[in-house]
């Protein structure tokens, strides 16, 4: 019973084993296959999409790792945009753009925001897309990428659509002048087409024509783009510049190399226009009549039928003055009324976007609160630290003041204050003076002039010096630390110098020559000198305690 039991569990690790090596081989298969479909992605898109769909993993992404569900997302979306599929979902970007996020510039987190963008744009989602391509432009951890270009053309041409001129020519503009514009001619045809475009629609003349000529000459682009900044001239030639010659020129071209006679309604307009203000009233009205022949707007056949009205009153031609005149008000209503439906369409927008811009305030503000309450409690805790520090040292400081005076009040207990004739006391015994000196080592060796000449021992011991404010600190430092036994040198000593007193002080403290010799800006010979002389000029009783014989010679 036992050996079957235990042949059971046997059995079952190793079910339990292969089951685990099975699936962590599938990852790893799941995973190669991916960076393969990303490699494949820009030479041949069409082969990194048949490499993805061998996944068959669009049903079931959820059960994989979230790096390659991400990655799967994001490719997918990539490769489908580049095959020309119509992506009508956002499902797989927003994983995509959930996992890699927006707060670190990576190459894969900008690209999920950019075909984000594109999907809400083949969605019609405009301010959606407009907002994506943003992000995405922010994302690039650089900006001569191809596809940080792209975001900005794409971004641009959105803006156009929703008459946001300005932004859209900056947009352009960072186009313009990428690096993929400087080596790849039709990229800088489109780049011209799109800023001709945005300066019309601003009304500057000039810098439209001079862009849109640069499309004319570009031999790398296609007979229709040439035809359409044809087009574009004639607009600009006709409405803005009132050269209703050159204006027909190129409205002549682009008619007779147009092959899509269907859709040529506009530019019979436009040539009807030029007719009119050119008084070929004949030739406007034949004109006008073609215009209706062909599909257009609302307002485009307002404003044909009332042409119409106008020229059959002046060319008496009334037989049909009644009809074009009711058309006329009928496509006057329903202009009027397209106006008023992008007024609220627009108001609906801007709503949208206020509640956006309301939204990132929200954020930022709600960051800056978070960042503002950090920072107080960091500076709350430094001040903390600070006192509490501040405490110590006083609280030492008053520790060493007291044994200082402890001293002084034992001494002044076993000896008079003052000579019978009013001289000054005595000096205290050498053995009081080393009750200083230790408190005095003591009180150096927790300060941070000890931790100072540590830090700086190398220099010390190259024969460096200290800087000359430093030095200055620090002998300031060494008069207040031996402010009582300095007092009694100068006593006992006559003639002694203050250098001389900071001498004593520092061998006292148990300093090296070569650190009597940083500190003193001297060489380590003079400290030796300045040793030698001192010694015979401080009182025998000061010279033995300065200059113990049991000290080591220099």
């Amino acid at each position: 019973m036992k050996r079957s039991k235990r042949s059971f569990l046997v059995k079952m690790a190793l079910l339990v084993m292969v089951t685990v090596g099975l699936s962590s081989c599938r990852r790893t298969d799941v995973h190669d296959a991916l960076v393969r479909a990303e490699a494949l992605m820009e030479s041949d898109p069409h082969a990194a999409r048949a490499v993805l769909d061998s996944l068959n993993l669009q049903s079931s992404i959820f059960n994989f790792q979230s790096r390659d569900a991400a990655l799967y997302a994001l490719l997918r979306t990539q490769a489908d945009y580049k095959c020309r599929v119509r992506l009508t979902s956002d499902s797989l970007p927003l994983i995509a753009t959930s996992y890699y996020g927006t707060r670190r510039k990576t190459q894969r987190a900008a690209l999920a925001q950019y075909y984000l963008g594109c999907t809400y744009s083949d969605m019609s989602r405009d301010l959606d897309a407009i907002d994506a391509f943003l992000r995405a432009t922010t994302l690039f951890p650089d900006t001569t990428n191809k596809y940080y270009a792209y975001s900005q053309r794409d971004l641009g041409k959105m803006s156009l659509q929703h008459e946001r001129d300005i932004e859209a020519l900056e947009a352009f503009r960072h186009y313009r002048f990428s690096d993929i514009c400087r080596s790849d001619s039709v990229n800088v045809g489109w780049a011209d087409w799109y800023m001709g475009k945005a300066y019309l629609y601003l009304e500057q003349s000039e810098q439209a024509e001079a862009y849109l000529l640069r499309v004319i000459v570009n031999p790398y682009l296609s007979k229709e783009l040439h035809a359409n900044a044809r087009f574009q001239l004639a607009k600009l030639n006709a409405y803005l510049k009132e050269n209703y010659a050159k204006a027909g020129e190129y409205i002549n071209s682009y008619i007779a190399g147009y092959k899509q006679k269907e859709n040529i309604g506009a530019a019979y307009h436009i040539k009807a226009d030029i007719l009119l203000h050119e008084n070929k009233l004949d030739s406007a009205f034949y004109y006008n009549k073609k215009v209706l022949a062909y599909k257009q707007d609302a307002r485009a056949y307002c404003e044909t039928y009332k042409s119409l009205t106008e020229l059959s009153v002046t060319l008496n031609q009334t037989d049909s003055l009644d009809v074009y005149f009711q058309q006329y008000m009928a496509f006057a209503d329903s202009v009027n009324q397209i106006r008023r439906d992008k007024e609220i369409s627009d108001i609906e927008n801007n709503h949208v976007v206020e509640l956006h811009d309301r939204e990132l305030a929200v954020q930022r503000s709600r960051l800056y609160w978070t960042w503002g309450i950090l920072f107080f409690f960091l500076v709350f805790i430094a001040s903390i630290i600070i006192l509490l520090n501040d405490r110590r040292r006083k609280t030492e400081k008053l520790k060493y003041e007291e044994a200082l005076n402890a001293i002084k009040q034992r001494y002044i207990a076993q000896t008079v204050l003052t000579s019978p004739g009013g001289s000054l006391p005595a000096s205290p015994p050498i053995a009081v003076q080393k009750e200083r000196i230790a408190i005095y080592q003591k009180r150096y060796e927790s300060s941070e002039w000890k931790r100072y000449f540590n830090k700086h021992l190398s220099e010390i011991k190259s024969g460096m010096f200290m800087p000359a404010a430093e030095a200055t600190q620090f002998e300031q430092y060494l008069s207040d630390l031996f402010v009582d036994m300095l007092l009694d040198m100068f006593r006992d000593n006559e003639g002694l110098t203050d250098q001389e007193a900071q001498l004593c002080a520092m061998m006292l403290l148990g300093f090296k020559a070569n650190q009597i010799a940083y500190v003193c800006r001297i060489s380590a010979d003079a400290v030796y000198m300045r040793r030698s002389r001192l010694k015979k000029r401080l009182a025998s009783i000061w010279s033995d305690f300065v200059f113990p014989v049991s000290s080591p010679k220099p």
